[in-house]
């Protein structure tokens, strides 16, 4: 029997191991609370937040969490953790009201899993942006690796690590206005979207490298290239802006001995092809609430890329056990045949809080030993 480590470095290299292997993008704290039997850190941007505003000790916090991730990931058979982000001693956070907080000088709020920017400003002055794009980006906070050494040191080749690390446009897609004007500037300022990318894409390259010395098995790239609809973008601009930045973070990473994967919410079919072209070694989500089809993306790219989702988020939060399992039986008979498939939901599960259905997907897919034959 392999190891979670082996099972999925298996199936990244598009073989299959002796089980579909099993990921969570993002567990509400509420199943992490559930599986762990106590009210958990893991998870819980807002307990932490709020922890850290009473002057507690980040450096206690990171160890907390870390134990937490690698509790609830165990107790699970989860074969692959996504290391957050630790929490650096620099930080200074204060709390201002309900979900909201100052973090260093800047407010947020926290909804549906993520902290949003309060005072993004209404218009961005593309010269400005330029100006700031063409400066060197900040240094690598080694001290936000804290989780990530503390889980290389006790799981390094027994359990998969990846952490986060993109430029190519996530940096873009979670600031909702300078989205606005970075999809006109396409068109009127193609300078400032090469530079704006390119300095994301810069840092992000670094923090990846210093992310894979430190132990991760592979850098997430989360970069919503898509909504319900289709892509943000049309493929041509996708070529023009997007795929070389994307290209160069695979490469690097690569080149530093770790696995470059894709994560991208939406329909982002028409990009598929561009994708697989830029390297990357696998591609985690395959939106089934915004139309794209497992079977498709199999039959498309399934000897290139190795793909990982599906499983409907609205069926576990909603659907019956028969829901489930029927969910989870497709997603194996469309993903799994011929190796290369890890098994999650399509998009985060943090919008809800079944934990009923979620631990019967993880318990049902755990059982189920044969890979099914096309």
């Amino acid at each position: 029997m392999l190891n979670s480590w082996d099972r999925m470095t298996s199936a990244l290299n598009l073989e299959e191991p002796d089980r579909v292997p099993l990921f969570e993008m993002h567990a509400p704290s509420e199943v992490v609370s559930s599986v762990l039997k106590k009210r958990s850190l893991y998870q819980n941007i807002p307990l932490i937040l709020n922890l850290l505003s009473s002057g507690v000790d980040p450096v206690r916090l990171n160890k907390i969490i870390a134990k937490e991730a690698l509790e609830f990931h165990r107790r699970l058979g989860l074969d692959w953790i996504r290391v957050p982000m630790a929490y650096s001693r620099s930080t200074k956070v204060k709390r201002l009201g309900w979900n909201t907080w100052l973090i260093g000088n800047t407010r947020y709020y926290y909804s549906a899993g993520s902290l949003w920017w309060l005072d993004e400003p209404a218009t961005y002055d593309p010269e400005e942006v330029l100006s700031k794009a063409r400066c060197s980006p900040p240094e690598v906070d080694y001290d936000g690796l804290d989780i990530l050494k503390e889980l290389a040191k006790r799981v390094k080749e027994r359990l998969f690590l990846s952490f986060d690390a993109d430029g190519s446009w996530g940096p873009i897609v979670s600031r909702p206005k300078l989205l606005v004007h970075v999809l006109l500037w396409m068109r009127t300022r193609r300078d400032v979207v090469r530079s704006l990318i390119d300095y994301h894409t810069r840092f992000a390259i670094e923090l990846g490298k210093a992310a894979i010395d430190e132990g991760a098995d592979a850098i997430l790239m989360c970069v919503d290239y898509g909504h319900a609809k289709g892509p943000w973008f049309s493929p041509t601009y996708f070529r023009e802006f997007i795929k070389p930045a994307l290209r160069m973070q695979v490469n690097a990473f690569k080149r530093r001995g770790a696995y470059a994967i894709l994560h991208s919410d939406g329909n982002i079919d028409p990009l598929l092809s561009d994708i697989a072209d830029a390297g990357v070694d696998a591609y985690q989500g395959i939106d089934v609430i915004a139309g794209m089809n497992l079977a498709k993306v199999k039959r498309l790219y399934g000897d290139r890329i190795c793909l990982i989702g599906n499983v409907n988020p609205r069926v576990l939060q909603y659907g019956s056990k028969r829901d489930v399992a029927n969910e989870v039986v497709r997603c194996m008979n469309q993903g799994a045949p011929g190796g290369g498939y890890v098994l999650s939901t399509s998009a985060n599960v943090s919008a809800g809080t079944n934990v009923e259905n979620f631990l019967y997907m993880i318990e049902l897919a755990r059982r189920i030993q044969e890979y099914p034959r096309p």
